[in-house]
């Protein structure tokens, strides 16, 4: 069978498997497996599964996944959201739709423990969600805002996202991490601005006392300090950031026990649960990694890279047509699983329209912000849907600013990369 048309029998198949409601991670083994059994006959095929499956896994920097989904669910167990939530609407004051922006705010504080956008815009709204609608926030602005607010897990650092993508193009995590902070606190910035400025209705928010301010603050600032401990102590070179996942793991533990929110139910629940997230992320990986061998094999990233670098309109149309194809595939993947099936072929495509490795990276975690609160699938629009109760429908004209100023944001990557290198440059161990 020619190769060009073995990939796409086994590309449909995959994708066939996904929407029949195969689980991902069995989808894209299966047709993996059958690509390699076409290519070389079962017995071998089987043998290599196993041999690539085992090698994409037996990698060191994917001990930082399961440390930092860990403190993400102890710190669900402590239920310290409310805490931050506090914490970020006492920093805001009565700036206009000051609710609003100490949502952005939050999200933004919890995506720097969590490292993921489902995880931000569940724990998130479903503390937010309900003071806002007290506040007298619409429905369909309470919802996007937790909704985009949401999307800050997959570029502030721990980005699960990016853990994958260093593993999987070689490059430094730690130079990763680095890398979102400036366009990470811009997007927040962006975002709190247009809440501030042009979002409608523009509601009032809460007065707090000289001394209720205080209070809240110093109960909301150990766990607020976290996200900077992860990024100062990469930056000097303190921890590696495997090590930080572990320290993340620690502080957490400690704080919880001490302000007596956990005990031994609630952190082996949080285990379980850590357990559980952990296996399905790597399990994605690791078909996902056997998958873009079998591509390899067959070229098909050399092929494509070859094809799209003598398009017309050069690299930046080039690079347009990769933000379209992310934007697609992210209606129906997971960014980690988008991320894995992309990059193998992205990655050359970036190198030979001379990206960056680490601009390319937080380009394309912007990218993958876009595809979560993209209609009519986008994943934090579900997940918040689920959650609230209020119709998708009613969110997707009030989601549209949010994905223009990302839009804006992965052009501005693009255009400045110093926005993303300066701080990697600048590290003291890189």
């Amino acid at each position: 069978m020619p190769s060009d048309a073995m990939m796409l029998l086994v590309a449909l198949a995959m994708f066939g498997l996904m929407a029949l409601g195969v689980p991902i991670f069995i989808a894209i083994g299966m047709s993996a497996f059958t690509g390699l059994a076409l290519m070389f006959g079962p017995t071998q095929g089987m043998a290599d599964f196993t041999s690539f499956l085992w090698q994409s896994l037996n990698t060191f920097e994917l001990v930082t996944i399961p440390l930092f989904v860990l403190a993400a669910m102890l710190i669900q167990e402590a239920a310290v959201g409310d805490e931050l939530f506090d914490f970020a609407k006492a920093c805001i004051g009565r700036l206009p739709n000051g609710l609003g922006v100490a949502v952005i705010l939050t999200c933004a504080i919890f995506a720097g423990i969590t490292g993921s956008s489902p995880v931000t815009a569940v724990t998130v709204g479903l503390i937010a969600l309900p003071v806002l609608a007290r506040e007298g926030y619409p429905d369909r602005l309470r919802g996007v805002l937790v909704s985009a607010g949401g999307t800050l897990g997959i570029l502030l650092p721990p980005s699960l996202p990016l853990i994958i993508y260093g593993v999987l193009t070689q490059t430094s995590i730690g130079s990763l991490f680095m890398a979102t902070v400036v366009p990470g606190l811009l997007l927040a910035l962006l975002f709190s601005l247009y809440v501030m400025v042009v979002a409608r209705p523009r509601v009032p928010a809460p007065r707090y006392t000289r001394a209720e301010r205080m209070r809240v603050l110093r109960r909301g600032l150990p766990v607020a300090v976290l996200p900077v401990f992860i990024i100062t102590s990469i930056y000097f070179g303190l921890v590696t950031p495997t090590e930080t996942g572990a320290v993340a793991c620690a502080y957490v533990l400690a704080l919880g026990l001490l302000r007596r929110r956990l005990d031994l139910r609630k952190i082996a629940r949080a285990g379980r649960a850590a357990a559980l997230t952990s296996s399905m992320l790597l399990l994605i990986f690791g078909t996902g990694s056997v998958f873009a061998r079998f591509s390899a094999i067959l070229q098909l990233p050399q092929h494509i890279a070859a094809a799209v670098a003598g398009m017309p309109g050069g690299s930046l149309a080039v690079f347009t047509a990769m933000v379209l194809a992310d934007l697609l595939l992210g209606t129906v993947l997971e960014s980690g699983a988008m991320t894995i099936l992309t990059i193998p072929i992205f990655f050359p495509i970036a190198r030979a329209i001379g990206l960056d490795p680490v601009q390319f990276g937080v380009m394309i975690a912007v990218n993958m912000e876009i595809a979560q609160i993209h209609p009519p699938a986008g994943l934090n629009l579900v997940t918040v849907s689920s959650v609230s109760g209020i119709p998708i429908t009613r969110m997707m004209l009030g989601i549209l600013p949010f994905i223009a100023i990302e839009l804006v944001m992965v052009y501005l990557l693009y255009f400045f990369p110093s926005l993303t290198l300066f701080l990697p440059h600048h590290m003291v161990m890189r």
